[in-house]
């Protein structure tokens, strides 16, 4: 009898547990935070969501080699410090621009206000009158769309303040053009589509085992597996702008940080986290999926 006395108040006490457990808030959970979890990196966490990889990192004020460690949570998106000393949210201060101007934030670049409002980064520097490297400052405003008036191409300043050169993280300083080139020759199965999930690339059919080659020269941003529907996957850093991935290989042959050269062997074709040997290759431009085809030689 003493023993099912025992199990019931052990049992009670876990109930009891469990309950208060959930009655108690959160509050170290933000749905707006992501939480690292073993094998990821910021160039593979920025891939899966389809998020510029540096501005990832700038948001978290992370800087090169962007280490992080598992347990540790990222911000997803930009937050600003408001004149209250409180943060805002991209999404919140999206509302502040539908009077057609925005006001620059401390460690704002043109390149990243162009990507909050879906706008070239050439063409916002045109509608404000700005010359590379883009110099901009906190408290100036930027009109987003042109105006019919002579002083369009203008740029606002705040009064009293003087020009102070600000590190841009604009693609002007990375430059250097990309050349591209095959990664492996075979016929093409599926084409890009940008709209469906698994079309953000092409796939290249092959026999497995064949050499998969880096379209361009770069650095190892990520080898590993930790994608789904992926496989074996690489990803290449080839400038500030472009990225490239080579997923369900048979076996990789290089690793994070080794410098590649355009057309070395950097893995087995094969079909990991697929049904039939294939290369799935994508070429990222700031974060976001492109057609390879617009890009790769004509065969």
């Amino acid at each position: 009898m003493s023993v099912r006395i025992l199990f019931i108040s052990v049992c009670a006490g876990l109930c009891l547990s469990l309950l208060s457990a959930c009655s108690s808030p959160l509050s170290s959970w933000d749905p707006d935070d992501y939480p690292v979890k073993s094998g990821d990196t910021i160039f593979s966490i920025a891939w899966k969501y389809e998020l510029d990889p540096f501005e990832l990192a700038r948001w978290n004020n992370l800087s090169s080699p962007y280490v992080i460690r598992p347990g540790q949570r990222l911000k997803m998106e930009p937050v600003a410090t408001t004149a209250s000393g409180g943060s805002q949210s991209a999404k919140q201060m999206s509302k502040r621009s539908s009077s057609g101007t925005v006001t620059v934030r401390k460690g704002d670049t043109l390149y990243s206000i162009a990507q909050r409002h879906n706008i070239s980064t050439q063409k916002l520097a045109s509608i404000n009158g700005l010359r590379s490297p883009y110099t901009i400052q906190p408290g100036q405003t930027l009109k987003l769309k042109a105006s019919s008036s002579k002083q369009a191409t203008r740029s606002a300043k705040s009064p009293g303040t003087k020009q102070r050169p600000t590190t841009t993280s604009s693609s002007t300083a990375y430059s250097k053009k990309v050349t591209w080139r095959w990664p492996v020759k075979g016929q093409v199965i599926s084409t890009y589509k940008y709209r469906k999930s698994d079309r953000k690339g092409i796939k290249i059919a092959g026999k497995e085992g064949k050499p998969v080659k880096a379209a361009a020269s770069g650095k190892v941003v990520y080898s590993g597996n930790g994608l789904i529907s992926y496989g074996n996957l690489v990803i290449i850093k080839h400038n500030r702008t472009y990225l490239s991935a080579y997923a369900h290989n048979r076996k990789l042959l290089v690793k994070e940080g080794d410098m590649i050269k355009s057309g070395q062997k950097i893995a087995e074709l094969g079909k990991t986290g697929t049904d039939s040997p294939q290369l799935h290759f994508e070429i990222r431009k700031n974060g976001k999926p492109v057609n390879p085809l617009n890009y790769l030689p004509r065969s």
